[in-house]
C-alpha cells in the first residue's frame, strides 16, 4: 500500500507541475469546469437524475485521468477520459433537452453544463488527435 500512495502521490505532482505549465486560460478554462460541471453537478445531484449522471461522470473521469497518468504520464491523451465519460452525458443530456425547464435555476445550469461539456470535448478531441499523431 505505501508503494501505491507514493505513486499516487508523485502522480499528482505530476499532474500539477503539467497543468502550471498550461497557457493561463486553459487553467481558468480547468476552474470554469470544476466550478460548472463538479460544483453544479454536486449542488443539484440532491434534485435531479441529470445531475446525479454527470456528476458519476464527473467522479470516473477524474479516477481515470489519474490511472491514466500514472500509466502514461501527463500529456494530450488526458481528454480521453473526458471522450469516454462525458460523450454518453451528452447523449443523455441532448434528449432530456425538451423536457428541461431552461428558466428555472437548474435549466440555466442544465444549459451551462451541456454547452460546457460540449465545447471541452471539442478541445479533448483535438489533444488526442494531436496526441495519436505525435504532434
Amino acid at each position: 500500500m505505501d508503494g501505491f500512495m507514493e505513486a499516487l502521490q508523485a502522480a499528482q505532482a505530476s499532474q500539477d507541475a503539467y497543468v502550471a505549465a498550461l497557457p493561463m486560460w486553459v487553467q481558468y478554462w480547468m476552474m470554469w469546469l470544476m466550478l460548472v460541471l463538479g460544483l453544479g453537478a454536486l449542488v443539484f445531484s440532491f434534485v435531479r437524475a441529470e445531475a446525479r449522471w454527470l456528476l458519476l461522470a464527473m467522479v470516473a473521469a477524474l479516477v481515470s485521468t489519474m490511472a491514466l497518468g500514472m500509466a502514461v504520464g501527463w500529456n494530450k491523451l488526458w481528454g480521453v477520459t473526458h471522450l469516454v465519460f462525458w460523450t454518453p452525458v451528452v447523449i443523455y443530456y441532448i434528449r432530456r433537452w425538451p423536457v428541461v425547464e431552461k428558466k428555472s435555476v437548474f435549466g440555466v445550469w442544465f444549459v451551462l453544463a451541456l454547452a460546457t461539456m460540449i465545447v471541452s470535448l471539442v478541445f479533448d478531441a483535438k489533444d488526442v488527435v494531436e496526441y495519436l499523431m505525435g504532434v
